[in-house]
């Protein structure tokens, strides 16, 4: 069972505006705020540079996440109040924008505009930034039979140049790994018709490579896939939702999988997996229990088990796997980082599975705390108070 002593704060202070997304490199956190973007110093919580007049109303949600960073780059979906819908990077060392455009000009169509495309995630991987999220055709009419059409959208890391877009009812969910340049796509189709998982190749501007039909899907609403990629490979839940699947990114092949069973005879159902740093573990979290798992052949490592419940009598479960948002669970380089619906955020030992500190915050929303991890830190945001907590506790 999981069991440790409290956490030592690195720093806390307050600020004027309570955040709605955070991200960090190991120097600097962007705080996001309803009507500006501010950046902390990672090793003190002062200022580190000017605030951005940059909106963003909607934050972090359960089918949106604006930012994202790679290589010392912070990454920004927001507004202004003129004109909305911007995609912008940040140099994490300066502050400084490398580049800002309005998405809507990318928009296929033109002046004469028959589909909105919702702005509902960024990320980045090499020299490639992806935004996806859901089109509709202005004017539709619309039913719950009816399917949901998303798309994604590159552009060029380093000038901001858009590269090339994708759409289709074929992209439900997308997975766009740090690394590497092949996508993780499922869809969603209403009712029991059948669901497939499929890899976009980005190397080849997003052209359509192999399908996967699978028997269950946990893709069940437009976002981030509920799937990971370690060391090449894509790690994602199938049959009944019990089973692991590790299938090769380049060629769809099945490498292994592995099947989990309660205890108590209840059915098991995978939470969104994840992976370390280096990918050479991944992570599953299934209900109570995190198993770590070797990438290379599925072989358990480590148990990681909570005990007693929740603020209202229910079992204790990790966030993640009630499979909300994909901020539920992350890594530095040797701690494992988790919450549970307890509103207690987990440090465990990479290596052993135990947990270094815990650190409880019952103002914490139901759906997760406001957090993220840079570098060898943990940045929490509870209201208007920022707090940073050291990897090892100390």
């Amino acid at each position: 069972m999981l069991a440790g002593p409290d956490a030592v704060e690195d720093w806390s202070r307050a600020g004027k505006y309570a955040p709605n997304c955070l991200e960090a490199s190991d120097k600097v956190i962007m705080v996001v705020g309803d009507k500006s973007t501010s950046f902390l110093e990672a090793a003190t919580g002062k200022r580190a540079f000017d605030s951005l007049n940059t909106a963003s109303d909607t934050g972090m949600g359960l089918f949106r996440y604006p930012t994202a960073c790679m290589d010392g780059v912070f990454y920004l979906l927001y507004d202004t109040p003129s004109p909305p819908g911007s995609l912008a990077a940040f140099d994490a060392a300066s502050g400084k924008a490398k580049w800002a455009i309005n998405l809507a000009a990318s928009d296929p169509g033109g002046a004469k505009l028959d589909r909105y495309y919702s702005r509902d995630y960024v990320a980045a991987a090499g020299n490639t930034v992806y935004v996806w999220g859901k089109v509709r055709e202005l004017g539709g009419k619309y039913s719950a039979e009816d399917p949901t059409t998303g798309y994604i959208r590159a552009f060029n890391a380093t000038t901001g140049k858009r590269l090339w877009q994708v759409d289709g009812t074929d992209i439900n969910n997308v997975l766009a790994p740090t690394s590497g340049s092949r996508l993780l796509v499922s869809s969603a189709p209403p009712g029991r018709k059948a669901h497939h998982v499929q890899m976009i190749d980005a190397g080849k501007d997003g052209a359509r490579g192999w399908k996967m039909s699978i028997p269950h899907s946990l893709f069940v609403s437009t976002g981030r896939a509920l799937a990971c990629y370690a060391a090449g490979v894509f790690l994602f839940a199938g049959g009944t939702g019990d089973t692991l699947f590790a299938v090769d990114a380049a060629t769809g092949s099945k490498n292994w999988h592995r099947r989990f069973k309660a205890n108590n005879g209840d059915h098991v159902r995978i939470g969104a997996p994840f992976s370390s740093l280096d990918g050479t573990t991944a992570y599953v979290p299934v209900g109570s229990d995190l198993v770590a798992l070797a990438t290379a052949d599925g072989a358990a490592r480590w148990v990681a088990r909570l005990e007693g419940g929740d603020d209202v009598g229910r079992a204790n479960m990790f966030q993640a796997s009630l499979k909300l948002g994909d901020r539920s669970a992350q890594c530095s380089a040797d701690t494992v980082f988790a919450t549970d619906t307890a509103k207690t955020l987990w440090a465990i030992d990479a290596a052993t599975g135990r947990a270094r500190w815990r650190y409880s915050d019952s103002s914490q929303p139901d759906g997760g705390f406001l957090w993220t991890v840079g570098g060898d830190r943990v940045f929490i945001a509870s209201h208007l108070t920022m707090t940073a907590i050291a990897a090892d506790g100390r």
